[in-house]
């Protein structure tokens, strides 16, 4: 039996391409939420508020963040800082399109859940759902 030759991410692919683990979701969400630069030491205290997390498996996850290009590394004295380089929240959403794809009902389903809405809502209830989000998007924009 032939084997399928594999393919590997290339230097210029940031992230998402080369998967990303869920220890690392978590030290991004951390990373969101705290203001750049940070050191390894606040990241664990941020994550540890949610378990307890090991310094050396934050390092090595932050260092593999940085390694995909979702993360700059610098020095500062003996310590390692690091800051993000791509907008987390872009980031997040384009991860997001990708594994949605071009799948029109599972997007609207992965919208329906973001907002806890049953997403076997009839027509009548999606329509007037669109409309309360247009007025407030209006109520927005004119305050």
């Amino acid at each position: 039996m032939a084997r399928r030759p594999t393919e590997r991410a290339g230097k210029e692919t940031v992230g998402m391409e080369k998967g990303i683990g869920p220890l690392e979701v978590q030290v991004l969400r951390a990373l969101s939420t705290t203001s750049p630069p940070v050191t390894v030491r606040q990241v664990c205290e941020k994550l540890n508020k949610q378990g307890y997390f090991a310094y050396q498996g934050v390092l090595n996850c932050l260092n593999r963040l940085a390694a995909k290009g979702l993360l700059r590394r610098a020095k500062r004295g003996n310590l390692g800082i690091y800051t993000p380089a791509v907008e987390l929240d872009a980031f997040a959403a384009n991860f997001a399109a990708n594994m949605i794809g071009s799948d029109r009902e599972k997007l609207d389903r992965v919208v329906c859940r973001l907002l806890e809405i049953d997403p076997d809502l009839g027509v009548e209830q999606l329509a007037a759902l669109r409309r309360r989000v247009r007025r407030m998007r209006d109520k927005k924009r004119g305050a």
